[in-house]
């Protein structure tokens, strides 16, 4: 289906945590001031791929970040991005939430949710992701390379289910789907590698090394300090 331009299209929906309080599973393999650093670097890369999707791919109608993080604002003019401020961090789901319901009184068509964190994230994989999701009420879910989680959630119109990321929120996105009677669409972490890898665990960090290396994440990653180094 092509979402087309304007506020009637698909919305990419970021949510992001304060830089601060954001990647604390990495804290084993990064200092505190490495973590956030890593945590803006991989939002730019997915904000970049993102406006790529729109003025290229023609495959979304906006970006919307949804965060309680000042330095969004900014993030936001500079890749032509739309900011739902929250005034404190009210978790995850209960943020979407008010996304979705945010886009549907704009009129959106639906939303399409990405995490921060997928540094290898095209602006290719989303227009394939939308390219493939059916017309009409329909969820197309990218499973994480865990098989467990949810990397992508890609619902028409934006409320068509509740939000239930967390653990094992591939199943919970399913179960959510049946109950809504909404047809729902897996896609498996390598059909769609770019949204398949998002960085939790220190394990992960590994694999960034075959990022581009024109990336923000590589760069900030190359000069990330170890814990205590900072």
């Amino acid at each position: 289906m092509s979402a087309g331009r304007g506020a009637g299209g698909i919305w990419a929906v970021v949510p992001v945590k304060p830089f601060g309080l954001a990647k604390q599973r990495l804290a084993p393999a990064l200092g505190a001031e490495a973590r956030a650093r890593l945590a803006r670097a991989m939002l730019e890369d997915v904000l970049a791929a993102l406006r790529q999707a729109r003025e290229h791919a023609d495959a979304l109608a906006g970006t919307l970040i949804v965060s309680a993080e000042p330095a969004t604002e900014e993030l936001a003019r500079v890749f032509g991005a739309e900011r739902l401020a929250e005034t404190e961090a009210t978790g995850l789901n209960a943020a979407l939430e008010r996304a979705a319901q945010y886009l549907v009184r704009r009129g959106a068509a639906g939303l399409l949710v990405l995490p921060g964190d997928l540094p290898g994230l095209s602006g290719a994989e989303v227009a394939r992701l939308i390219g493939a999701h059916p017309a009409g009420r329909a969820v197309s879910l990218v499973a994480a390379h865990d098989g467990q989680g949810t990397n992508a959630l890609l619902a028409t119109p934006p409320d068509a289910v509740r939000f239930h990321f967390g653990p094992g929120s591939l199943a919970a996105h399913r179960a959510a789907a049946r109950e809504a009677g909404v047809a729902a669409f897996v896609h498996e972490a390598g059909a769609l590698p770019g949204i398949g890898f998002d960085v939790d665990a220190p394990d992960d960090l590994a694999r960034l090394g075959g990022l581009p290396a024109s990336g923000r994440t590589r760069a900030v990653l190359a000069g990330a300090a170890p814990p205590g180094g900072e």
